[in-house]
């Protein structure tokens, strides 16, 4: 239970997509990402290989970018008994808790660091990198050139705005779109960070994705919610 977010991307992700890309050689290879999975995208060697993705409240969870109004919670909530839960029992049990699924000790730990930049979570501790290693990890993000469609939601704790744009711009070699949308303007109550993939959503939000992938076009009439296009 020791795995982090690099070996995440590093090693299972990748596997993911050599898997993809041997199994269906002739085919575009198309990603679907989900929170920390936008990260992953950037960290993976292999990802100058990917055709395009979508990615749903992406971001590496940067405490100051958390919603004003919940901030405090959060931060006892993921910054303190999160990691004291883990510390105790080497892992973090969020399916016992419903909280989310089980959690290894590295995913926590690189949760929790409190730098505004993803790579100097790794500027110290044991699992420390040079400054030379994180510069690469930083260039990882930069091969990716295919273009990438970033949803957020306006109820989304996790996914404000300054969280999404401050992945995004790790991106720069890649065209972005950010559409950000308020779950009312879809006729929902509320969407936040983690329902988005719910069944219900199928025949509305779902499509959203669908489009993308298929034609790389966004619905006209959600023209206007998009914070931001081109190239980072």
């Amino acid at each position: 239970m020791q795995a982090g977010w690099l070996d995440w991307g590093r090693l299972d992700f990748e596997a993911v997509l050599q898997m993809a890309f041997s199994t269906f050689p002739h085919q575009p290879v198309q990603v679907v990402a989900h929170s920390i999975g936008g990260v992953l995208v950037g960290l993976a060697p292999s990802n100058h290989l990917i055709d395009r993705v979508f990615t749903m409240g992406a971001q590496f969870a940067h405490w100051r970018d958390y919603a004003s109004h919940k901030r405090l919670g959060m931060l006892i909530k993921w910054h303190a008994v999160m990691p004291a839960f883990t510390a105790i029992l080497g892992y973090f049990p969020g399916g016992m808790l419903g909280w989310m699924e089980d959690t290894p000790r590295g995913v926590v730990r690189d949760w929790t660091a409190r730098e505004p930049r993803f790579e100097d979570a790794f500027r110290n501790g044991p699992h420390a990198l040079t400054e030379e290693e994180r510069a690469k990890l930083v260039e990882g993000f930069a091969t990716f050139h295919g273009p990438m469609l970033a949803l957020s939601v306006t109820d989304d704790e996790f996914g404000t705005a300054s969280a999404i744009e401050r992945l995004l711009a790790y991106f720069r070699n890649s065209p972005i779109t950010h559409l950000r949308i308020a779950p009312e303007t879809m006729g929902y109550p509320e969407i936040g960070h983690f329902a988005f993939f719910h069944s219900r959503f199928e025949a509305s939000l779902w499509q959203i994705p669908l489009e993308w992938l298929k034609a790389r076009s966004v619905r006209t009439d959600l023209a206007g919610f998009i914070v931001k296009t081109g190239a980072r």
